[in-house]
């Protein structure tokens, strides 16, 4: 059975190096190197999800605010096509609104 102080040199041996300079360990290097490359893909792929998150947040804020200036400028539309605004602006140039009703002309 391994003691605690067996334990913690072997875990201070690993981060000083020691474990790679053995003869008998340098088979495991390139297992090491393919650990620490995809320690190093994670790392990246997360903070490219995290970037992507963001990105998203940002995106759904802008689409609610394009959608209440839609709204506002569609009530505001629909105001200005009202008939007794449509005669002020008409009656500014000049114009006015007949009082005879248009004459049907059937075949």
């Amino acid at each position: 059975m391994t003691t605690k102080k067996d334990t913690s040199n072997t875990l201070i041996s690993i981060m000083r190096g020691e474990f790679i300079a053995e003869e008998s360990n340098r088979k495991y290097v390139p297992f090491l190197l393919m650990i620490v490359f995809l320690v190093l893909v994670n790392i990246s792929s997360s903070f490219q999800a995290e970037k992507l998150l963001k990105q998203s947040i940002s995106l759904e804020k802008e689409v609610a605010d394009l959608r209440l200036v839609y709204i506002t400028t569609k009530s505001d539309l629909m105001s200005m096509y009202r008939r007794s605004v449509i005669e002020n602006i008409v009656n500014d140039q000049g114009l006015k609104t007949s009082l005879t009703p248009p004459i049907i002309i059937e075949k």
